[in-house]
């Protein structure tokens, strides 16, 4: 999007609408669209689904999982955890990730719904 898209975009009628009725003029925009952006690479994508099902996960185990080396997915976490998605700790020497629980309350209903078109298809 160029610079005057974007702020021809920013005093669209559409905007204002969306921040007010979807957003409640408490969430911002660009926020919840970088969140969605981040969900939207496939391994992130993956990541997510993982987490979800199985609650917290290791570096060590995400990246069996996926066929990858640790260092391969730290980008992906980083993303995942900036955009506010998941959280990390440390249990001894592993890194342990899981769901933000901001992505607790939205993450699970996005598989759902990707799972029931799966199933009609």
């Amino acid at each position: 999007m160029s610079e005057r898209e974007a702020q021809t975009d920013e005093r669209s009628p559409a905007r204002k609408q969306i921040e007010a009725t979807l957003l409640e003029d408490t969430l911002d925009l660009e926020r919840e669209a970088n969140r969605l952006d981040a969900m939207g690479e496939p391994t992130r994508f993956i990541i997510l689904y993982l987490l979800a099902e199985e609650g917290q996960l290791d570096s060590g185990e995400l990246a069996a999982l996926l066929e990858r080396r640790q260092n391969d997915l730290y980008h992906h976490l980083n993303t995942l955890e900036d955009a506010g998605l998941v959280g990390k700790f440390r249990d001894g020497g592993n890194r342990v990730y899981e769901l933000s629980p901001l992505a607790e309350g939205f993450v699970p209903h996005i598989f759902d719904a990707v799972g029931a078109r799966a199933e009609v298809a």
